[in-house]
């Protein structure tokens, strides 16, 4: 393979880090966001866990970027804006989507990668956003989709 294959990889995958840091770090503020107006324990719970996680993930993109390129990437303090929205379950419904399109991020930068610490922090970091996608979608199920609880027991 020729040195301009090895170049345009690892400029991919250092690219691919620098977006999946500014994501990770937006997804924690947007998850301290719906953490603070979940009226539930499973809310809170769920949404302080995955805040937890999100820190931890860029915690651990920035120093696999900084081992790749020897300094500190600017994604690791720069502002960030999480997405916003105008109500509890809509804010859930983001959340859900955000964790499957980290999901498929992250998999698209493992099949071009040939670095395998780069891979495999990738790959435990899939399964934690797996862990959430399923928690939210649960979250929603049972705080935005049930409601009838309420109206049925009135009959």
């Amino acid at each position: 393979m020729e040195p301009s294959y090895f170049a345009e990889t690892f400029y991919k995958v250092i690219e691919g880090l620098r977006k999946a840091l500014l994501d990770e770090r937006a997804t924690a503020v947007f998850y301290g966001q719906l953490r603070d107006i979940s009226k539930t324990y499973a809310g809170v719970e769920s949404f302080a866990e995955a805040r937890k996680d999100e820190l931890d993930h860029a915690k651990a993109i920035t120093e696999l970027l900084e081992s790749l390129t020897g300094v500190k990437p600017k994604e690791a303090t720069q502002p960030v804006s999480p997405p916003a929205f105008r109500n509890y379950c809509e804010g859930i419904m983001l959340a859900i989507k955000g964790e499957r399109e980290a999901g498929v991020e992250y998999s698209n930068i493992i099949g071009i990668s040939p670095y395998d610490r780069v891979n495999k922090i990738l790959e435990e970091i899939i399964n934690d956003e797996e862990v959430h996608l399923v928690k939210f979608s649960k979250l929603y199920e049972l705080e935005c989709e049930r409601k009838y609880y309420s109206v049925s027991q009135n009959i």
